[in-house]
């Protein structure tokens, strides 16, 4: 294969992958390019680590497939943080407080993933101020999900915080029929319960008519409103 074609095909795959960064939205289509002459795009299959912990700050930017970020705490246990999908990024925690990673990420299906070095990005915050308010926004955004998800995971009932979550799903997916984006087990890590216990009230859920559960971790919302007052109740 004719080497300056492979090297085309391989910048706008990686230019790809930038466009789809809300992070990067605020740059022109030159500068884009210049963001993506610098990105490396890496392959994964189902179950390979992205990263682990004490691994060297990067950002990390999903172009395909799904990735897992959990720790794992003192007891063992696995504490689900967040489903990245495409257009998702991960790392800047680290990189704004130059700390080594402190999570694993997994891939969850085959996935193209593209990274940016921790000296390229600070090159890149220096000379693109705007970059840096963007990320620092992405950082605060995340602090207040962490801050909320602790505040119903402590406050509120198990049954609203999957009504809740259940709706989140469905509003990310604009349909009112979705895939579980993770196995119930992670799920049931991510609300702060355990599995039988989400397993009980998916089934209450099913009962009452407010969503049917079909294959595959297959969701279908048929009462949107019906599971939003159920939600606020509980």
């Amino acid at each position: 294969m004719n080497s300056t074609h492979t090297s085309h095909e391989s910048h706008d795959h990686r230019l790809a992958c930038v466009n789809l960064v809300p992070l990067f939205a605020d740059l022109s289509a030159e500068d884009r390019r210049s963001v993506a002459d610098i990105a490396m795009t890496r392959h994964y299959e189902r179950g390979e680590q992205v990263h682990r912990p004490g691994d060297r700050p990067a950002l990390q930017i999903v172009h395909r497939g799904r990735v897992k970020v959990h720790r794992i705490g003192d007891s063992g246990a696995e504490q689900l943080l967040r489903i990245l999908f495409p257009g998702d990024f991960h790392g800047e925690t680290s990189l704004l407080t130059g700390r080594p990673v402190d999570s694993w990420a997994e891939v969850l299906e085959p996935a193209e993933v593209c990274v940016l070095d921790a000296d390229q990005v600070e090159r890149l915050l220096r000379e693109r101020p705007e970059v840096a308010m963007r990320m620092l926004s992405s950082v605060s955004a995340r602090l207040a999900d962490a801050e909320q998800q602790l505040s119903s995971i402590t406050g509120a009932s198990v049954a609203r915080r999957l009504g809740e979550h259940l709706l989140e799903l469905a509003e990310k997916a604009e349909s009112a029929t979705f895939r579980l984006p993770s196995t119930k087990k992670d799920l049931a890590s991510y609300l702060g319960t355990t599995p039988e216990t989400l397993s009980r009230r998916l089934g209450a859920l099913q009962d009452a008519g407010l969503i049917r559960l079909g294959a595959g971790n297959l969701v279908e919302i048929r009462d949107p409103t019906g599971l939003r007052t159920a939600t606020a109740e509980a």
